[in-house]
């Protein structure tokens, strides 16, 4: 009797395995396909905020200057500052900035009387490249297509909707290293 237990109990368990196996196949093969839905979709955005913000610039009459060849953010720099400054990503910048969506009348963020300080590393990856181009006391505007901003998730507070390429206006007041 005890002996047929334990044939029962093992062949339950290499069931229960073969039912594991199974699942955790269809579990993988399941996360590849949305991964190369994410990735075509993820480069068809890319097109689409590159061809939406030059558009912008060229409609308004903004010179197209842009960082990099394949970042895909563009800038006008309305003051370089002039205290020459050195950016890592630990760097901690003191700064005001507006924010709207690209081509909305409507500004997201004001600059208010109070300028908050970040560390470099720890802003959105458009300033993160964008800001060092200027120095300290300097201005920027920047347009900084969605991968660069909040990507494919909707942002809270203010409420920026997916996908949104960012037009910002910043004042850069104190660089600290």
């Amino acid at each position: 009797m005890q002996i047929k237990t334990i044939n029962l109990h093992f062949t339950l368990f290499l069931h229960m395995k073969k039912l594991y196996v199974v699942f955790a196949l269809m579990l993988a093969l399941s996360a590849c396909k949305k991964a190369a839905i994410d990735r075509t979709a993820y480069f068809a955005q890319i097109g689409i905020d590159s061809n939406k913000i030059r558009a912008y610039l060229i409609a308004n009459n903004i010179p197209i200057k842009k960082v990099g060849d394949t970042v895909g953010v563009y800038y006008q720099v309305l003051d370089s500052g002039n205290v020459a400054s050195l950016y890592t990503q630990s760097t901690l910048v003191t700064l005001g900035a507006s924010a709207k969506i690209l081509g909305a009348k409507d500004t997201l963020t004001k600059p208010s009387i109070f300028h908050p300080s970040y560390t470099l590393g720890s802003v959105i990856r458009g300033w993160q490249v964008g800001i060092p181009l200027i120095k300290k006391n300097g201005r920027i505007r920047l347009f900084v297509p969605s991968r660069y901003a909040y990507g494919m998730y909707d942002h809270q507070n203010p409420f920026i909707p997916a996908n949104s390429c960012l037009d910002f206006d910043i004042t850069l007041y104190n660089v600290t290293n």
